[in-house]
């Protein structure tokens, strides 16, 4: 048996230096020290890293990406080659999956630019272990949940459906933007006067709730759930248990631990669980126990990023 560690961290802009600044912060530079820190953590770096938020790292022939992954080598890590993916609603965003070909061997990986590719392959890396047969096949993919709303998200969950497949191992993982149904995960900030209750506010909390046409629309609010209660399942409270998702499995819902994968903000907005690993049923048994972990900041007065990393090891 051989273990992977797969790890999700939404690096701020990827560490572009005035990532704020969406229109103007091309050519500035990257810090990519808080990258280095997080993906180390514990002196255990990933086999496979899915980074998201990777502005601009295809750009200037991949500069960002290759230093990214020269910067991680040198701070003793391992010799990553960077995959760039594509967010074709939101632009030069998009994830970048790094992996370990020493660990793994990449078998196809499905690059956004070349004149064959589809969407129903997008982000998508197929690899195997080495020296292991070949039909040991295994699938890792990424996307990042649309702030537009709902029915975006809705729209990318239903594009990973063949993932589901039990035949192949499959493993998923992203910023969603958004939580499954259930009581572990329920977003319990929208209906709160304190940070909702100004005039002008509306627009700001849109995205996450889910859209009603007529007087049901107005409050109490509802959060949009359909993401990822369509590859999970809804929570049904009488049963316990989730119920009709086309067969992926939440690793930190499978390690019982509802951690959040933000950090704190100003106005005291609740910190979510929005930054997810799922496996179809072939490696839901493969999580190690106990190996579910959300990375907590090495200093939390100064976060090296505004989300942390999620990382699960599977015995293959």
């Amino acid at each position: 048996m051989t273990e992977i560690d797969v790890a999700y961290f939404n690096f701020e802009h990827g560490g572009l230096i005035g990532g704020h600044d969406h229109a103007y912060s091309s050519g500035r530079g990257y810090d990519f020290a808080g990258l280095v820190r997080v993906a180390g953590d514990q002196d255990r770096w990933p086999h496979i890293l899915i980074m998201g938020e990777a502005d601009r790292y295809e750009m200037s022939g991949g500069e960002g990406m290759w230093e990214a992954a020269a910067a991680m080598r040198a701070a003793g890590g391992r010799p990553y080659v960077p995959l760039a993916c594509e967010l074709p609603r939101e632009g030069l965003y998009a994830p970048v999956i790094f992996a370990d070909p020493q660990a793994i061997v990449v078998r196809r990986f499905f690059y956004h630019r070349l004149p064959d590719h589809a969407p129903r392959n997008s982000n998508l890396l197929v690899a195997s272990l080495p020296g292991r047969a070949g039909q040991e096949i295994f699938r890792i993919c990424t996307g990042h949940g649309a702030l537009e709303g709902g029915d975006a998200r809705l729209a990318d969950a239903t594009r990973l459906r063949r993932l589901a497949d039990p035949r192949i191992p499959a493993l998923v993982a992203m910023d969603w933007n958004s939580v499954p149904s259930g009581t572990a995960w329920e977003d319990r900030d929208l209906n709160d006067p304190q940070l909702w209750g100004h005039p002008g506010q509306e627009w700001a909390r849109a995205h996450r709730v889910r859209w009603r046409h007529g007087p049901q629309h107005a409050d109490p609010y509802v959060p949009d759930t359909r993401a990822l209660d369509y590859l999970l399942g809804f929570w049904d409270p009488g049963r316990g248990r989730r119920a009709g998702g086309i067969g992926f499995y939440d690793a930190a819902e499978l390690a019982g631990d509802p951690a959040p994968t933000q950090v704190p903000v100003p106005d005291g907005r609740q910190r979510r669980c929005i930054d997810r690993i799922l496996v179809n049923a072939a490696w839901k048994d493969a999580i190690v126990p106990g190996s579910y972990h959300v990375h907590q900041p090495a200093d939390p007065a100064r976060p090296d990023s505004d989300h942390l990393r999620v990382s699960v090891t599977i015995r293959i």
